[in-house]
């Protein structure tokens, strides 16, 4: 029962016998404490600094080395001194929560993963993309967001421009999205397009802040992802089709004329 006892408060089963041995022999060296709890007296040793470290054991030396236990009653004093420190440690390390997490390695985090079903359900994925403190790159098919949405739709690209969240997109080019691309300017937003056959998507993309919204309209269905990393490997991504997006306006801005044919 007494092991138990002292298990319960922290020590494991050896150096627990240890401790017991102790208190059964009084002041003792290593090799009678290796002796009465049988183990070996390297391991009495290193049991011995461990419980020397935690007060419940003194030492001195006389020739050798000889270990007096602390009385069971020091040592609940011991504990609940120790108690005190420890809810005070708990309490420092819950302020400062943030600072560990700015310092964690993002490819160790466990990403977050919000599932929305429904006309509803896209809607608030849509809305948590207007809590963003960052600007949002998206990847979209103007199609079918403007074709099955339409009303939402207008109504947030206003709410996004009040909220002074800029967008880069990039849009497969097609008819859609040539008239919404030209509507940057009143609509806080950078398009480009590619053409569908380097972009035939029908969802949509959001990244921003540490999220990455994904939209299947048709489906109707939304997930969110927010994760460091994963957000961090699209935005280089988006960076790649930006780039790719921009060689493929300046052919579409300069096409050279046919030439005519010389008459005879």
């Amino acid at each position: 029962m007494l092991r138990k006892l002292l298990e319960d408060v922290g020590l494991n089963s050896n150096e627990a016998e240890v401790y017991l041995a102790c208190l059964k022999l009084g002041t003792q060296d290593i090799a009678t404490l290796s002796k009465e709890t049988k183990l070996t007296p390297f391991d009495v040793s290193v049991i011995l600094t461990h419980l020397l470290d935690r007060g419940f054991v003194s030492k001195f030396s006389r020739g050798r080395d000889f270990f007096t236990p602390e009385q069971p009653a020091v040592l609940v004093k011991i504990l609940e001194n120790g108690k005190l420190k420890l809810e005070t440690s708990i309490s420092n390390l819950k302020k400062h929560i943030g600072n560990f997490e700015d310092y964690m390695n993002p490819s160790f985090t466990k990403p977050e993963i919000a599932l929305y079903e429904g006309p509803e359900g896209i809607v608030a994925a849509y809305e948590d993309t207007l809590t963003s403190k960052t600007e949002i790159l998206a990847f979209a098919s103007i199609d079918d967001t403007e074709t099955i949405l339409p009303e939402y739709v207008s109504k947030y690209y206003k709410r996004r421009k009040a909220a002074k969240i800029p967008i880069k997109a990039i849009f497969p080019d097609t008819k859609m999205a040539r008239a919404r691309w030209k509507k940057d300017a009143e609509e806080l937003r950078e398009s480009r397009l590619l053409p569908k056959s380097l972009l035939n998507i029908e969802i949509e993309i959001n990244v921003y802040d540490d999220k990455i919204a994904y939209f299947s309209i048709p489906e109707k269905l939304a997930i969110i992802v927010k994760s460091k990393l994963i957000s961090a490997s699209m935005r280089d991504m988006f960076g790649l089709c930006w780039k790719m997006a921009e060689t493929y306006g300046a052919k579409q801005a300069y096409k050279p004329r046919a030439r005519k044919a010389r008459s005879k």
